[in-house]
């Protein structure tokens, strides 16, 4: 498949649905290793984590570093671990290890620079913009340091101005280094975008437009027609430490399918199989909001003779839940049972709320039922099998001592 991609031109492919998206640019989307433009398809051997679209594209997987061009023709690649790349007026910046490196439209090196470790760079043909372990740093294109800031990012764009985030705070700086704004949005920063009058601002299901003093002026929810995960390698680490810290608060839970799904999770990143690692985690987070909805009822239910339910809740995935709504109605095919429906007050993270319910069997034999809770956050179900038994009644006949058996009495 991979070889008749890389010759495709001018048509119009089916979009491999079943794998990730890692990065996207504009009209340019990476399904792993699949590179799709507008009209064109390119693939590589390694899923593709970033690009940068200027009169070129730009491309980085965790192995390799290519330059093509907006037909989709390969110009060059090379073999190098790069850890961050962009790309103006056909020059490509890249960071390796401790360098940025800067390559020409003939792949030749240009320009070298030790400035430590790379972790993100933007480059627009007058000056570096370089985030790394140590902090922000601006050098010109001769190398010499412009300014240096304590600020850690995962990602730098130069515009008329210089935005940088990390995961999900956004700060603006004028190129000369001087702060002017910073927010905190709801979800990881992957992209930043320069208008004339505004910034736009990808976030992980939403565009935010800002203008320039960093007033909010327009939210635009972002509907993806496929599986997107923007920055995994960064999404997926805080990912995880997320749903540790759920399950140390679930632990009366005992969630032990979500704690054996954490582990794959974190087995399947190690591996780089980004989209495995996120979809492990996906369903932790489905299992733990089942586990919320805790129903307790007796090993041993007889017929005609009333028992307890125990319906409870604990919240463990959100600040609050509101409305929160237990309907026990499917249970009424088979018992009696007061009450029908179990209204709970708001529940905030960590609390957990209880109340028991009367029931008494119809009918003997094993029964499945349905209970289902709704509240502000969605609805949740849960399926019981309750076997009903009859009770034995044990007669006990004692003989008395002067009395004889039938047996006897005939010999």
């Amino acid at each position: 498949m991979e070889e008749t991609l890389q010759e495709t031109k001018d048509v119009k492919l089916i979009k491999p649905v079943d794998r990730w998206v890692y990065c996207k640019k504009r009209d340019v989307v990476c399904y792993e290793n699949i590179i799709f433009g507008r009209n064109f398809v390119v693939s590589f051997d390694k899923p593709i984590l970033e690009i940068a679209v200027n009169k070129h594209i730009a491309i980085r997987t965790e192995s390799e570093v290519a330059l093509i061009d907006l037909e989709g023709d390969i110009i060059w690649r090379k073999k190098i671990k790069a850890n961050a790349i962009c790309c103006c007026n056909g020059r490509v910046v890249v960071g390796v290890g401790k360098k940025i490196l800067m390559f020409n439209t003939d792949g030749e090196k240009v320009f070298s620079k030790r400035v430590g470790k790379v972790l993100a760079l933007d480059f627009d043909g007058n000056l570096f913009v370089v985030a790394t372990d140590k902090g922000l740093k601006c050098l010109d294109t001769e190398g010499r340091k412009i300014w240096e800031l304590s600020l850690k990012a995962n990602l730098v764009r130069i515009g008329y101005a210089v935005a940088v985030s990390n995961y999900n705070d956004l700060v603006l700086l004028t190129k000369e280094g001087q702060i002017l704004w910073n927010k905190k949005l709801d979800e990881i920063i992957y992209d930043v975008e320069f208008g004339e009058n505004t910034i736009a601002v990808y976030t992980y299901g939403s565009k935010v437009k800002f203008d320039f003093e960093g007033k909010i002026v327009e939210v635009v929810k972002e509907n993806y027609d496929f599986k997107f995960l923007p920055l995994p390698y960064i999404l997926i680490p805080k990912k995880i430490e997320e749903v540790k810290a759920l399950l140390r608060l679930s632990k009366s839970l005992k969630p032990k399918i979500v704690k054996k799904l954490v582990k794959m999770a974190e087995k399947t990143f190690k591996k780089r199989e980004y989209g495995k690692s996120y979809e492990f985690l996906l369903k932790a987070i489905e299992e733990l909001k089942r586990l919320q909805l805790v129903i307790k009822i007796p090993k041993k239910v007889y017929l005609n003779e009333d028992f307890t339910i125990r319906v409870g809740y604990m919240n463990v995935l959100h600040d609050v839940v509101d409305n929160l709504v237990v309907d026990l109605t499917d249970l009424e095919k088979y018992f009696e049972v007061e009450p029908k429906t179990v209204e709970f007050p708001p529940v905030r993270r960590g609390m957990i709320v209880r109340s028991d319910v009367k029931a008494v069997p119809k009918f003997e034999g094993l029964f499945r039922v349905t209970i289902n809770a709704t509240s502000s956050v969605g609805d949740v179900s849960k399926e019981l099998e309750i076997v009903v038994g009859k009770r034995k009644i044990f007669r006990l006949f004692r003989r008395k001592k002067e009395e004889e058996s039938f047996v006897e009495l005939l010999e």
